[in-house]
């Protein structure tokens, strides 16, 4: 059934133009675009904020970037104090959560845009990255984002509509995102990975949310890139942020490894949005008592990677940026205790190759974390499609978390 079929809309005799429901015709050239826009409902669009976000477009929630933008533009790497001043005079919330809500989210979708340029490339056979420029295998624009941060802006949309973790709700999403395009940067969604898309059919099939694999060789890095919202949503409770974070996996990716190192990740990142040093959060198997592992056990893959912390001395060439979730997590770990700025691991990060856009991302949302949104150089914030939802999205996860201790 095509479009306007679906929409119920009729085309007009004389000029055969599809006729829309506000009366005007539809021109040729719209056509598709137009229809396709039709068949989103409104909560599940993008805000309406450009690229800088404008006054009488733009939610009322992020109205304060316009000065925002105009400041860091000016400055685009300013101290953490100096940037923490001018959220004091511009009487925003700059506290540490939200800084660190900022960065993860804004991390992850940076890390995504910056690694797609070399996305299924070898290492040593492309020219180093050293900025966000797009292209890549889909020909993005520079500052464009994949399936990873789409996913990821599903979990966050999902858990502020619901203000609860709902995987039926998560996955209804992630439909309306393969099918429809909802939350693609271009509209349409051009990167899947087959273990995703093959749990999407599943519970499509079933309506049994928890459809994703459960072989072990289906342990792929799809659950791990998207994993920011759920840690920051349990940020008042560590052990719930890890079970939640696991229960995330499972959704699309049920085999072991997949599911464990979201568990493990989750921890991490909780750590790093509550300022846990770097040493602390990479010294063994982080929790904030140091005892939780012990009676919730990791599978020995991941236990053997972090416990024997072999990751952190070795040169580049020896590791992986595969698909595989054990890959992606050593190459992310590795980025983050090898670089002293968000910018310095992500290169790193990114230029492994290989499953480069999504290695970003897992590095990008612990990173992003850790050393928060003031210190993220904004000529790459600026850069980055529809940057002002992140913090969009932040600002209300924030207020769920608060919601939830009243």
């Amino acid at each position: 059934m095509s479009i306007e079929k679906k929409l119920g809309l009729k085309r007009d005799p004389k000029t055969g133009l599809v006729i829309h429901p506000n009366g005007k015709l539809i021109p040729k050239g719209l056509e598709e675009t137009v229809l396709k826009d039709m068949l989103v409902p409104d909560d599940l669009k993008f805000p309406s904020t450009r690229h800088v976000p404008y006054e009488k477009t733009s939610p009322n929630k992020i109205q304060w970037l316009n000065k925002y933008y105009v400041y860091r533009t000016a400055i685009p790497t300013p101290t953490d104090e100096q940037c923490e001043e001018y959220y004091d005079r511009i009487n925003i919330d700059n506290n540490d959560d939200i800084n660190r809500f900022r960065g993860s989210l804004l991390g992850l979708a940076l890390g995504d845009a910056l690694g797609t340029t070399v996305e299924f490339m070898n290492p040593g056979t492309f020219e180093p990255v050293t900025d966000i420029v797009g292209g890549g295998p889909f020909g993005l624009k520079a500052g464009q984002w994949t399936d990873d941060t789409s996913m990821m802006y599903c979990i966050a949309h999902s858990l502020m509509r619901q203000k609860a973790f709902d995987p039926k709700d998560q996955m209804d999403l992630f439909c309306k995102w393969w099918q429809d395009g909802v939350f693609s940067v271009t509209g349409e969604c051009f990167d899947i990975g087959n273990t995703v898309r093959d749990a999407l059919q599943r519970y499509m099939q079933t309506g049994n949310p928890i459809a994703g694999s459960t072989d072990p060789m289906s342990a792929g890095n799809g659950s791990l890139m998207r994993l920011a919202p759920v840690p920051i949503f349990a940020f008042d409770d560590f052990a719930k942020a890890v079970e939640l974070s696991g229960e995330s996996s499972k959704t699309t990716h049920g085999a072991v490894e997949a599911v464990d190192a979201c568990r493990y990740y989750g921890g991490l990142i909780w750590g790093a949005l509550h300022g846990e040093p770097k040493e602390k959060l990479l010294n063994g198997l982080y929790s904030p008592d140091g005892h939780y592992w012990e009676s919730n056990s990791l599978c020995d893959s991941i236990r053997n990677l972090i416990l024997s912390g072999n990751y952190k001395t070795k040169p580049a060439n020896q590791i992986r940026a595969s698909g595989y979730v054990m890959h992606s997590l050593e190459a992310a770990l590795w980025a983050f205790h090898n670089s002293d700025s968000f910018e310095e691991g992500a290169l790193k990060a990114v230029n492994l190759g290989e499953d480069a856009d999504t290695t970003g991302a897992i590095y990008g949302q612990l990173a992003g974390a850790y050393y928060g949104e003031r210190v993220i150089d904004f000529k790459w914030i600026r850069k980055l499609s529809n940057a002002p939802i992140f913090y969009l999205k932040a600002q209300e996860l924030k207020e769920i978390v608060i919601s939830m201790r009243e």
